[in-house]
């Protein structure tokens, strides 16, 4: 038993030194070994230490924030409103496109898309997220732990990379019209694409998310759901910062870079450009000429 408990004292200590604590930092080796000493006594100027060693410990930790009844109605109020409109507009979107053939282009085919990925976060993640946040607990099981984990990932990735393409769409139509043309089926075969990517990137979540029991000082038991990496939690793990790092730049650096590439060259084709049956100033000069001479023959 002594063993074990000096094991688990070790390991607590490890993880403990590792949070880069401010109050550690300003002492020195004597006075750092004789908080240890200490570490669950009960004196105010141990208690972060001594709070950090009972979650290690004993998965004990101090009461959750929790909201008042009219804060939560007040959140639920808002969170309603938003998930109607939301949900409203993007079958609205949905069912104009495809309900009436003439609307059928490829730009609409690709905001369908992004409807379809916007419809998903609304009803697949957001509304179980916000009863999360209302009560710190997810009663929602592991399984669907790992589903909206999932749904969360795979549509911010099909919804940013559906409008790079609108974007790279709209700068073929306009950098080179007379070349620029998609298919319906290579519109559709784009569409599966950003889907099979989408679901590439998501599938961490498939393989690590998981729910944990946290048992606070009120007696109450919470659960929690997040992932757990082979090589740590997410305050330790080198898997999670690099695929963090990934999902950063595939869903936000390069997206933003390739848009703004694209907006910009649009944006100095057009910048100036006459429209489609507008006159130039010579051509303006030649007709107001002629309409002078006319006149004077007329005299």
């Amino acid at each position: 038993m002594d063993n074990l408990f000096s094991y688990g004292l070790y390991n607590c200590s490890t993880i403990i030194l590792r949070r880069n604590i401010t109050i550690l930092l300003m002492l020195n080796r004597s006075e750092l070994l004789n908080i240890l000493e200490n570490a669950l006594d009960s004196s105010t100027e141990q208690e972060v230490l001594r709070d950090a060693f009972l979650d290690c410990f004993l998965n004990y930790q101090e009461r959750p924030f929790d909201l008042s009844w009219w804060q939560k109605l007040f959140w639920s109020l808002i969170f309603a409103a938003m998930l109607l409109v939301a949900t409203g507009g993007n079958v609205i979107v949905i069912w104009i496109v495809l309900a009436h053939q003439r609307m059928r282009t490829v730009t609409n085919y690709f905001l369908v898309n992004l409807s379809v990925a916007d419809l998903m976060m609304s009803l697949l993640n957001c509304v179980f997220n916000f009863i999360f946040l209302l009560n710190s607990d997810w009663p929602f099981g592991v399984v669907y732990c790992t589903i909206n984990n999932f749904v969360a990932h795979v549509t911010v990735s099909s919804s940013v990379l559906t409008l790079v393409t609108i974007s790279f769409d709209r700068y073929m139509a306009i950098m080179r019209p007379l070349k620029h043309h998609m298919s319906r089926k290579k519109t559709i075969m784009i569409v599966f694409l950003i889907w099979v990517i989408s679901s590439t990137l998501a599938v961490p979540c498939l393989l690590y998310s998981t729910t944990e029991s946290r048992r606070y000082s009120n007696g109450k038991t919470r659960i929690s759901c997040y992932l757990v990496w082979p090589d740590g939690t997410y305050l330790f793990s080198r898997m999670e910062y690099s695929y963090n790092i990934v999902f950063l730049s595939v869903t936000y650096l390069v997206p933003m870079a390739l848009m703004a590439i694209c907006y910009t060259l649009m944006g100095r084709k057009l910048w100036g450009s006459k429209s489609i049956g507008e006159l130039t100033y010579y051509q303006k000069k030649s007709i107001k000429s002629k309409r002078k001479v006319r006149t004077v023959k007329y005299i």
